[in-house]
């Protein structure tokens, strides 16, 4: 029995000698010269999140007890790595110990932020929870329009959200077009283009300051997810002639070719599958494709989905993976695809030429969560608030921090 013991004793201690619970990449007395408090926090990893909390607040306590500073620039950079990270958790407890030790006087980013983060960690009814609790003075358009986010990614809270927009329109916040996007987004998910024209004439009878490649690719998102070609377009017809053209976002492209697939336009949706092809980014290369082989499938369009297999096989040093074509009903295809995430999206001119530059929606981060309609994580700062990747043009999952 007690060499049994023994044995199962030496394994469990070699197995914690080469596989540690939490591993720190550099001590907390590093004399480094790149040793900073944000060097710090990102070298905290759970090597086993199912297990326990790790906590990083411990790394902020000793920073301050070593007789750091503590910048607020740079905990709201640490806030904003750990959110691109994925690291949520981690950026919520940044953000509780902030208020907690009182280490500088809270901005309305700040709160935006964190009811971002809460909502992420815990849920909407927590979220709404710290909302209740913000002091109104600190209620801003940011914070409501995080607030607004939550609510408008889901049919089942079109009432919330309403109320929240009314809400932000009797205090005149309504000035940035961020509120705008999300409803269009909304009203598109439901479904009711009337109300998305009635969103998009509000923001322009107000005079919001917009960016028209944006609002086009939101509306025409909307139009398409329900699915409603002729408005589609209409609006494709009412703008072709503005200058600069329309910069069509590859995302956008792809839902209108599934709404022409929808509609049973299958030549519709292979000529825009075409011009999407020619609007994608070197970055979102990957992404895109892989959406457009399944949709050329779906279509019927096989020589178009095997030139672009033989494409991405032409490059090298791929990852290949069981690339399966929707159209063929769940079974493998003859080839091998790819599959990646895939951040972000590229412009260009739907009627050819574009600059293939990126607009993200909202402003949106350079990564994030995808198909809603403006990048970026809650207080995302650089995007709108708890967008998520996607939509509109762009996409992919935003930092933490502030919006336009």
């Amino acid at each position: 029995m007690m060499q049994s013991l023994g044995r199962y004793s030496k394994r469990f201690l070699l197995f914690r000698k080469t596989q540690p619970m939490i591993q720190f990449t550099r001590t907390l007395t590093s004399a480094k010269l790149n040793d900073t408090l944000h060097s710090r926090v990102m070298a905290v990893e759970n090597r086993f999140p199912f297990l326990w909390r790790v906590k990083v607040t411990p790394v902020l306590n000793e920073w301050l007890k070593q007789g750091n500073e503590i910048n607020p620039k740079d905990l709201r950079a640490v806030i904003k790595a750990l959110c691109e990270s994925q690291r949520f958790d981690h950026a919520l407890q940044v953000s509780e110990w902030i208020t907690k030790r009182g280490v500088f006087e809270l901005s309305t980013e700040d709160v935006a932020s964190r009811l971002y983060l809460i909502e992420i960690h815990s849920g909407l009814s927590e979220a709404e929870n710290f909302f209740k609790s913000i002091p109104e003075n600190m209620k801003d358009d940011l914070v409501y329009t995080t607030l607004l986010s939550f609510y408008a990614k889901d049919k089942e809270t079109r009432h919330e959200a309403e109320a929240t927009y009314q809400k932000m329109r009797e205090n005149n916040m309504l000035f940035k077009p961020n509120p705008y996007y999300k409803m269009i987004s909304l009203y598109g998910l439901l479904g009711d283009t009337n109300m998305v024209d009635e969103i998009v004439r509000q923001m322009i009878e107000n005079g919001v300051q917009h960016d028209i490649t944006l609002t086009s690719n939101n509306v025409l998102k909307a139009y398409a997810s329900v699915p409603d070609v002729e408005a589609m377009e209409k609006f494709l017809k009412r703008i072709e002639d503005e200058t600069p053209p329309l910069a069509l976002a590859w995302q956008t492209g792809i839902s209108m070719a599934k709404a022409y697939l929808k509609s049973g336009s299958s030549g519709k949706a292979i000529k825009m599958l075409r011009t999407t092809e020619q609007v994608v980014d070197a970055k979102s290369k990957d992404a895109a494709n892989k959406e457009l082989m399944e949709m050329y499938g779906e279509a019927g369009a096989k020589r178009d989905e095997s030139r672009l297999y033989i494409s991405q096989n032409a490059k090298q040093g791929r990852r290949k993976g069981a690339y399966r074509c929707k159209g063929s009903g769940g079974r493998s295809s003859n080839h091998p695809g790819y599959y990646y995430g895939g951040c972000g999206g590229g412009c260009g001119s739907i009627r050819g030429g574009g600059d293939g530059s990126r607009a993200d929606d909202n402003g949106g981060g350079d990564d994030s969560r995808a198909d809603d309609d403006g990048g970026g994580v809650g207080a995302d700062n650089d995007g709108d608030s708890g967008g998520g990747c996607g939509g509109g043009c762009g996409g992919g999952c935003g930092g933490c921090g502030s919006w336009d």
